[in-house]
């Protein structure tokens, strides 16, 4: 059950870009934040993400992208379970 929030998480960030995750404007940001650098050591701005440097960061980083996954699909279920608990407590519906 943890890989479908995993994959559900990895298509909200990518959303609307599904089939090119490397123009999605939230993980060029995160690209960026994270400090991906070239063959020369400079660092990449989000306009300069290309897809080959897309795809060399998460063949690089891929480890630390499935922990960051699993974080995400982590809290992801606690805020699920606490809006349904919330919604119960107060004798709502859970949508």
């Amino acid at each position: 059950m943890l890989w479908w929030r995993m994959c559900g998480v990895a298509i909200r960030l990518a959303w609307p870009h599904l089939l090119t995750p490397w123009r999605s404007p939230v993980l060029r940001w995160r690209l960026e934040t994270y400090g991906v650098v070239d063959k020369h050591g400079t660092y990449h701005s989000a306009a300069t993400i290309t897809p080959t440097v897309f795809l060399r960061f998460v063949l690089t980083h891929r480890m630390a992208l499935l922990r960051f996954l699993q974080w995400a699909a982590g809290l992801d279920r606690i805020s699920r379970l606490s809006r349904i608990i919330n919604c119960w407590e107060e004798g709502n519906s859970v949508y």
